[in-house]
């Protein structure tokens, strides 16, 4: 399968010590694909593990305010009827928490290893 997007390719070779380093190194970045990882690290310089127990959060509350947009939705579908301010007040909230976790993230991305 060829990738259209990237139809340049590069070999190098390693020995067992290297490809274990590199495997460890792999692993802890959590990143699953070899040819990924080592573009970022090639590229970037670094790879950075984002374990944030606040992201893990915000992430949960923007499940839970979709969900809750997905409910409101299917009364209104069912029923015909949306109380007054509930959809404005549940959009609010999730563009709020949208942009906020836009913020983390990209505070968190811009942090040098």
């Amino acid at each position: 399968m060829s990738n259209k997007s990237r139809p340049l390719r590069i070999q190098f070779h390693v020995n067992q010590e290297e490809l274990d380093i590199i495997e460890q190194k792999q692993a802890a970045s959590r990143m699953t694909g070899r040819e990924a990882f080592m573009r970022k690290l090639v590229l970037e310089g670094r790879v950075l593990v984002l374990d944030v127990p606040e992201f893990r959060q915000f992430s949960a509350l923007l499940g839970r305010c979709a969900g809750s947009l997905n409910q409101i939705a299917r009364r209104v579908n069912s029923t015909g009827r949306l109380y007054s301010g509930e959809l404005s007040e549940a959009k609010a909230a999730l563009e709020q928490l949208t942009e906020e976790m836009r913020k983390v993230y990209q505070q968190l991305t811009k942090i040098k290893a």
